[in-house]
């Protein structure tokens, strides 16, 4: 799945909105045209409870009123930057936590620039997010102004606080991937060894999730890992939150980890045989062409129109011959659920918010696969399969100011092969000489998911208080790397069931994996683990992970 465009200027009516008049010297509480669309443009378009700002919300003119849509974008170089961590950051944790006894459900606070689409350096803010419904505007204001005052006794007198409603979310052998010439390439993805691949644990095949990449340990000589988020294969409000560790010999079982929930196998089975169905609509057409250019006068016109139609003709005969077998290896191959396990769990810790002196969400999960699903005949390494979006769209989407570096290189193969990893310094101050569209230096992303499929955003500068109510797990506040969407028509960066997937650069070098998002009701704001603390993680326990395997070391 691409990324759509969306978010157009949309007209509004304004019988429910009352502009203050004189203009107000202190927040004012938004009435119910002005919290449904102030956020207009975001991917959940959420609702606005409360800002600490005093700004109108500017009313639209005309017969017909036109809101325009707004974006986020990375915070970039500030002030904050040197206090938020340290002080800002853990004193608003420390003001909210006391808060929640008055029902205040904040889940998420991300610096951030939010503005209308173009605008340059829009204006920076803190934005929180709430359970939805559990927050008045009244109270949401004084929220707010609380929040804003220690931004003030900080000295940060240019960001404001705005709140909306926003809920937390986790949410037989493998083909080697296709070639180019092959034109089930991309309808062959799924079943491929490419990263992305959509699992599940085999006993829970309703809830989805994504592989993350693979390692190896020189100290296990022939095996291959993959790590993913450990939500994803332990249901978080239905399991008990503690260590999983699998050692063969103790008669225990094993938890077992499919490709693919029934659901999911059965929407892609869909896809093939409605691609099927769509070539065939096209050779219809064809033929209709064919019968026009020979009942035409002008011979040399309707020679040219036959050569044209039996062009496409013999693209789309091919095409079909391709969808059908590989039709036919699908169901043969996978349609036995037992020939969907590719491995089972190893290693996971229990999930824990705010771990160590990092502050990440401890959320992981260690698979060991089969030989007998990836070996050295179908691996082909730590790779992305990019054949699901255009070579000039994904090129300028990962550049898409031409200040940029031309780092970004199209594989011949269609597969980016990962190498190397980005810094956490370098997520929070990127090179100045990469640009995003706003000339902000930004690191351009992308990820392959389960649900969303191949998506391209970039990082904001500076990391996001994450706090996700649960009754399983030890409360507790998490700091996360942000992925904003690529821009305000890109639509969110991930969707639940990307959980798990692998976020890497413009060059190959990982991030990190997907953890979470907020937002109403899609994300606006993807939280991304830093790769730099799960190799940690994986040292502590034992693991030597080379992330980068080959195919000759299995």
């Amino acid at each position: 799945m691409t990324q759509n465009d969306s978010s157009p200027s949309i007209p509004i009516f304004l019988s429910n909105h009352t502009v203050p008049d004189p203009a107000p010297n202190a927040p004012y509480l938004p009435s119910d045209v002005e919290a449904a669309n102030y956020f207009y443009g975001l991917p959940s378009k959420p609702r606005l409870i409360a800002r600490s700002s005093c700004d109108v919300w500017m009313k639209p003119t005309g017969l017909e009123a036109y809101l325009i849509p707004k974006e986020l974008t990375p915070l970039g170089p500030h002030l904050l930057n040197e206090v938020w961590e340290g002080r800002v950051g853990p004193a608003m944790d420390l003001y909210l936590q006391e808060k929640l006894e008055n029902g205040v459900q904040w889940t998420t606070m991300t610096p951030l620039r939010i503005g209308i689409v173009g605008q340059p350096f829009p204006p920076a803010v803190i934005l929180v997010g709430v359970e939805p419904g559990s927050l008045s505007h009244e109270l949401g204001i004084d929220v707010a102004l609380g929040c804003r005052s220690i931004l003030v006794e900080n000295g940060i007198l240019d960001i404001h606080v705005e709140i909306r409603e926003s809920k937390f979310t986790r949410a037989a052998m493998m083909y080697k991937p296709a070639l180019n010439s092959n034109p089930a390439a991309a309808l062959h993805e799924p079943f491929s060894t490419s990263l992305g691949l959509p699992i599940c644990n085999a006993k829970s095949t309703n809830f989805e999730g994504t592989g993350g990449f693979f390692f190896i340990d020189s100290t296990k000589p022939g095996a291959l890992f993959m790590l993913t988020a450990r939500h994803v294969l332990f249901n978080p409000h239905e399991e008990t939150n503690e260590l999983y560790r699998y050692k063969e010999g103790t008669g225990a079982p094993r938890r077992l980890v499919m490709l693919l929930g029934e659901n999911a196998f059965k929407a892609r089975v869909n896809a093939i045989k409605a691609a099927i169905g769509g070539k065939g609509i096209i050779m219809k057409q064809v033929k209709r062409s064919l019968e026009l250019a020979n009942a035409m006068d002008d011979k040399q016109v309707a020679a040219a129109e036959r050569a044209a139609a039996q062009l496409r003709m013999d693209e789309a005969t091919k095409a079909i011959k391709a969808f059908e077998q590989l039709l036919a290896d699908v169901v043969r191959d996978w349609a036995d659920e037992g020939n969907r396990v590719i491995g089972h769990v190893v290693l996971s810790p229990p999930i824990s918010f705010g771990f160590g002196d990092d502050g990440f969400t401890d959320d992981w999960a260690v698979v060991q696969i089969y030989s007998s699903k990836i070996s050295k005949l179908n691996f082909v390494g730590n790779a992305i399969d990019l054949g699901s979006i255009a070579v000039d769209d994904l090129t300028a989407w990962m550049y898409p100011h031409t200040v940029n570096p031309g780092s970004f290189d199209y594989p011949g193969d269609r597969l980016l092969k990962c190498h190397g990893t980005v810094s956490d310094q370098e997520m929070f101050k990127p090179h100045p000489g990469t640009q995003d569209h706003d000339n902000n230096a930004v690191i351009m992303v992308l990820k392959r998911g389960n649900t969303s499929g191949l998506t391209v955003g970039r990082l904001n500068t500076i990391r996001s208080f994450v706090r996700e109510p649960s009754k399983v797990i030890p409360s507790g506040v998490s700091r996360e790397v942000a992925a904003l969407p690529r821009n305000s028509k890109s639509g969110a960066f991930s969707e639940p069931g990307d959980s798990g997937a692998m976020v890497v650069d413009a060059v190959g070098r990982i991030c990190g994996i997907l953890t979470g998002g907020d937002g109403a009701a899609v994300t606006d704001c993807t939280f991304v683990t830093s790769i730099n603390f799960l190799l940690k993680r994986l040292h502590t326990f034992g693991f030597k992970a080379n992330i980068f395997p080959l195919a000759v070391d299995l």
